[in-house]
């Protein structure tokens, strides 16, 4: 009777390992609207929904809302900056175009196994100000990190938007 008990809750205990592994995936991330050049997501690990753009050159820019924080981001990861040590800050200058530059401190992460300068708390002008550029170069210092086309930021960042209302509530 008792290795019978065992064997039962053994069994209880192994359904209930499958079934919490089970939620984990029904909690992953999920697609919101998928756009040119963006996709737009509701993220477990932002508890936030985040505009996603990767690019030919191995970059991948992220637009979104830290729901943990309740603040705004921004990042861009690479694989070729794994040079840079992580949780370290940068200072990074963004050139917009026709004389607009916007520059604040990043922090190193790892974002999807990729090296990621991130900032968070940023205000609603400084992604509007990325969202109205036809593109954007980034600079650590005066070496040139990325050149990137940020076509479609303004309907990714509006979808972002609406997502973080809709499901999120925020």
């Amino acid at each position: 009777m008792h290795r019978l008990k065992c064997c039962i809750l053994g069994l209880i205990g192994m359904t209930a390992a499958s079934l919490s592994a089970s939620a984990q995936t029904v909690m992953a991330d999920r697609s919101w609207e998928n756009l040119p050049g963006w996709r737009v997501i509701a993220s477990t690990e932002y508890q936030g929904c985040v505009a996603i753009a990767s690019y030919q050159d191995g970059s991948t820019v992220r637009l979104g809302y830290d729901g943990i924080a309740k603040d705004y981001f921004f990042s861009i990861s690479n694989m070729k900056w794994r040079s840079y040590p992580l949780q370290k800050d940068y200072e990074l200058r963004f050139d917009l175009g026709r004389g607009r530059t916007l520059s604040g401190f990043f922090h190193t992460v790892t974002r999807d196994a990729l090296p990621t300068f991130e900032i968070g708390n940023v205000k609603g002008s400084f992604l509007d100000d990325i969202a109205a550029a036809s593109g954007i170069r980034i600079f650590e210092e005066d070496i040139q990190m990325a050149s990137l086309s940020l076509s479609g930021s303004r309907r990714a960042l509006n979808s972002m938007i609406e997502c973080q209302q809709s499901i999120l509530g925020d």
